[in-house]
């Protein structure tokens, strides 16, 4: 009976209803971004009324044996951060120099539940 009882609370916390993250940067060139992560490896970058779109991350590791994550975006953007110093930079597209970004924020979007909706049959 316990093994049932830890089985089916631990499916309780692996259920498909993963919540969603975002982090909101500064940035010297650029303000106020809000970088938000979903399922299925999308990305969203949003500052000001712009916004942008990336599908997964590149994981790669610098000369030194250190992961880096790449994400890049439909503008050209690349956001690249460095999970071990928890850095972030952003290479703006056509830029040769990457701007430093300072962590403003952490959030995690609520996990929404939507009714299911049949039309009825006439």
């Amino acid at each position: 009976m316990k093994k049932i009882l830890i089985i089916s609370l631990l499916s309780v916390f692996m259920s498909p209803a993963f919540a969603n993250t975002a982090v909101k940067l500064s940035c010297h060139l650029r303000k106020n971004v809000i970088i938000s992560r979903f399922e299925y490896q999308l990305s969203t970058m949003k500052w000001g009324k712009q916004f942008q779109v990336a599908s997964g991350i590149k994981k790669s590791q610098t000369k030194g044996h250190s992961p880096v994550f790449s994400t890049f975006f439909l503008n050209g953007d690349v956001l690249v951060f460095y999970p071990e110093s928890k850095k972030y930079f952003l290479l703006y597209s056509g830029a040769k120099t990457p701007d430093r970004c300072v962590v403003l924020a952490h959030y995690t979007y609520p996990v929404v539940q939507l009714p299911y909706y049949k039309e009825p049959r006439s």
